[in-house]
């Protein structure tokens, strides 16, 4: 290890146009037009749902290099005895406060200007942000060096996890992008919501129907993991129902519309990334066996093979312990990356190292985008880096 380590303001119309007038300053495919059309349509939208709450405060979702927490409705999960982590949770159904809405559009072409201007800042915020577990690992061994106890799975339990704006993996992703949202549009603080997502789902119809019956997904006996977070918002474009999927923390440039009646604005099958050997195609789709859930189905081309993996969504509710339960997952992994995205979600360079128990036998892997659309990899060895002479 050793060798790795050393390698908010109350709402006022007035604040809310002067703060989606800068939607012109970052992006070139909303015209002045469209933007005086959205805030109109939030506006109307905001009086219509909230009518109670409008002279209510707005809650601070960040200052420079924190997150409220409170904003985003975190807590600590239940921790059972004898369980390797907190169990997840979500914000109950009867919870007024944390209630998210549903936003309204009259055509899918009010839809459509939204969801270009919050796909234009999900491009910038992936260009200036990195994914990064690394630091996050590295965080973790350095406050267990300066901590009395001795017993990792004691100080694993009681460990308070960092997020801040500088090291993100998916959590802390999703939460940058909705900040930077509900900056333009603080009226969207009633909609957006961070969700949770179970990975490589064998059945999903079994997965669905054992949660059921132990007593749904928060149950201690309920066979769940939560690896990822994301960021989700229900819609309805005149009358058809449907929910927006923001998934920065796997580098996707788009902002996914996912319609119960599959026809347009449905985004449907897109390539997110395209190498000499291999080609990985997403698409999301509403869950056959329940619509709290979205599928989000991978599809990955070598040659003339295919494959598919399937994983779930679950949109009913806002995730409450994506920090307690996926973060604190991610410290136990034994591989860490720390890579850089371009506007559309491309990787185009980083670090990915292995997790061994020998430090002897540590080393990591550079990458970079060389010319001609060349992939160039080297290979380090950690120890190397102890002798500067050597380098």
């Amino acid at each position: 290890m050793d060798a790795v380590v050393a390698g908010a303001i109350a709402f006022d119309p007035s604040v809310t146009v002067g703060n989606i007038d800068k939607v012109d300053n970052v992006t070139s495919c909303a015209s002045m037009e469209r933007c005086s059309n959205i805030r109109k349509l939030l506006e109307e939208q905001h009086r219509k749902w909230w009518r109670n709450q409008m002279h209510g405060q707005q809650e601070w979702w960040a200052d420079e290099d924190s997150y409220n927490l409170t904003a985003f409705n975190q807590i600590n999960g239940i921790w059972p005895l004898g369980h390797p982590l907190p169990l997840p949770d979500w914000a109950a159904g009867c919870d007024d406060e944390h209630t998210k809405g549903v936003l309204h559009f009259d055509s899918v072409w009010e839809y459509e200007d939204l969801n270009a201007i919050i796909e234009t800042k999900l491009h910038r915020m992936l260009e200036e942000t990195h994914y990064d577990t690394v630091n996050l690992f590295v965080d973790f061994y350095r406050a267990f060096k300066r901590t009395r106890r001795s017993d990792l799975k004691s100080f694993f339990q009681f460990y308070d996890l960092p997020i801040n704006r500088r090291h993100h993996m998916c959590v802390s992703l999703a939460m940058e992008i909705m900040t930077r949202i509900i900056e333009i549009f603080p009226v969207l603080q009633h909609y957006l919501y961070l969700v949770s997502c179970e990975e490589q789902v064998m059945s999903q119809s079994d997965y669905i129907e054992s949660t059921d019956e132990v007593g749904g997904l928060n149950s201690p006996h309920a066979n769940v993991e939560k690896e990822h977070a994301m960021v989700a918002m229900k819609i309805s474009i005149a009358g058809r129902e449907g929910v927006m999927i923001l998934d920065p923390g796997y580098h996707i440039g788009r902002a996914v519309t996912v319609m119960t009646d599959q026809m347009y604005p449905h985004t449907g099958w897109f390539t997110q990334s395209k190498e000499p050997r291999l080609q990985r195609d997403y698409c999301y789709n509403y869950c056959l066996h329940s619509k709290k859930f979205v599928e989000w189905m991978e599809r990955e081309t070598r040659g003339d093979e295919q494959s598919y993996k399937s994983s779930l969504i679950y949109v009913e509710q806002p995730y409450v312990t994506a920090i307690d339960v996926t973060v604190r997952r991610n410290l136990a992994y034994n591989f860490r990356s720390l890579l850089s995205r371009d506007a559309k979600g491309r990787v185009f360079a980083g670090i990915y190292l292995p997790v061994v128990p020998n430090s002897n036998e540590s080393h990591f892997t550079l990458f970079y985008d060389g010319p001609n659309d060349q992939r160039i990899k080297v290979k380090f060895m950690f120890n190397v880096f102890k002798n500067p002479g050597k380098v």
